[in-house]
């Protein structure tokens, strides 16, 4: 999957709640008005395993996601 965002938007609207997920941050980089979040999850939506990266920046006072990339593993 890649592409522009709409494409993770409908696969969440799709999929719908993923009650058994379970997710883990295990390393945090972070700088006053940047940061990078990688996260380990286990059974998503769709029963996946993935390994998430989230690359944030404050604006106005407030986090943003600027972009994610991730790693489907088998579980």
């Amino acid at each position: 999957m890649g592409g522009p965002i709409e494409n993770l938007y409908d696969f969440v609207r799709s999929a719908g709640p993923a009650p058994e997920l379970k997710g883990r941050i295990d390393e945090l980089a972070i700088t006053p008005t940047t940061a990078v979040v990688p996260i380990d999850m286990e059974k998503d939506a769709a029963g996946a395993c993935c390994n998430d990266c989230l690359s944030l920046i404050k604006l106005d006072g407030r986090w943003r996601a600027v972009s994610k990339w991730f790693h489907q593993l088998n579980c």
